[in-house]
């Protein structure tokens, strides 16, 4: 989540189309009416070639693993994981609607303490008050684990310079992946994965049948100073996966306020390479409460051609979103697309779930 907030609700580009489709949700859930519609593929051109508001012309980008999405210096901007022979990729568009062009600029180019020939993962931008952009992301530290690292830049596109060391890490449960980060208004946040599914059990990322015990995934969440790179009071814990139930995973946590001051974080669950990856979400009264009355926003959608979609990202203005998916089903390590849609939530609303 980003704290540089846009009034206006422009669309993605609206590439590749599928329908229009509200998907339903599953469980019974008191806080609030949570509807995913308008759907859509994003197809990134590499070499800014012609373009409508419905079509691109030239060669298109794929591969855009944990998307995050920020309106800064005039323009869109979507980051990813390692991918286009980039430590952190950078798409741009003018106006949000008529296209996305991947930019030469790597936004990351230089690591840091993170090895980068392990990768850098699930990059998260925003603006601190000061004006400088801040990212938060995954890096792989020198014992071999996950640590979430920050980088800052004048420029919302980069290039970005990481700080001497990590902001986070968890070597002894499994390390720490996925942080985003949330402006409250008063308080900043950042929220973070600890990775326990790494450290094997009955996980749906490890190879042939699952077993073991499974490992606590915790999603926790700590305040920060408003330059949103200093560690304030201790973390809290406020999800964790439902074992068999989601497979032993949860991750990619995004929150956002409702308009009943009740709080509502998206995340993903089970493996991300299966097709049982999906988005769900989940409340509380709090910030750093226990998040519970669990549902899914969207899971695989078979009739618009997306498998696995995961990874959720959403503007602050509450309406836009971007997450990945693959195209084809039994596709574990196939490119995980680019999608938009937006979110509709409806506060005060008690609904009952919708089986698939």
């Amino acid at each position: 989540m980003k704290c540089f907030v846009i009034a206006s609700a422009l669309g993605i580009a609206a590439v590749a189309a599928a329908p229009n489709a509200a998907v339903p949700h599953a469980d019974t859930v008191p806080f609030a009416n949570i509807t995913l519609e308008n759907i859509q593929k994003i197809d990134i051109s590499m070499a800014g070639g012609k373009h409508d508001k419905r079509t691109l012309h030239g060669p298109y980008i794929g591969d855009f693993p944990d998307p995050s999405i920020i309106w800064g210096d005039g323009s869109w901007k979507a980051f990813a994981t390692s991918s286009q022979g980039k430590n952190i990729p950078v798409v741009v568009s003018n106006d949000g609607v008529t296209g996305w062009t991947l930019q030469a600029q790597d936004a990351l180019p230089n690591t840091g303490w993170a090895r980068a020939s392990a990768g850098i993962w699930a990059p998260d931008v925003q603006k601190n008050d000061a004006g400088t952009y801040v990212m938060y992301f995954t890096g792989t530290n020198s014992n071999g684990a996950h640590c979430i690292g920050a980088a800052t830049s004048r420029a919302a596109a980069g290039p970005y310079t990481p700080t001497a060391s990590p902001l986070i890490c968890d070597d002894a449960n499994g390390g720490v992946i996925d942080p985003s980060g949330y402006d409250d208004g008063v308080n900043r946040w950042i929220l973070w994965k600890v990775d326990g599914n790494s450290r094997g059990g009955a996980t749906t990322c490890q190879g042939g049948k699952p077993s073991g015990s499974y490992f606590p995934t915790p999603i926790k969440i700590q305040r920060m100073a408003r330059d949103a790179l200093t560690l304030l009071d201790s973390p809290s814990t406020i999800l964790d996966n439902q074992g068999a139930a989601n497979d032993g995973v949860v991750e990619a946590p995004v929150i956002y306020k409702i308009a009943n001051n009740n709080y509502v974080l998206f995340y993903s669950a089970h493996c991300y390479s299966s097709d049982d990856y999906d988005i769900e979400y989940a409340f509380s009264s709090t910030i750093n409460g226990a998040y519970t009355n669990r549902g899914i926003l969207a899971r695989t959608i078979s009739n618009l051609g997306i498998y696995g979609p995961g990874g959720l990202d959403l503007d602050p203005n509450g309406v836009n979103v971007v997450f990945h998916g693959r195209t084809n089903p039994n596709n574990g390590n196939g490119a995980r697309n680019l999608y938009s849609a937006t979110i509709a939530i409806n506060a005060n609303h008690a609904i009952t779930g919708v089986n698939w």
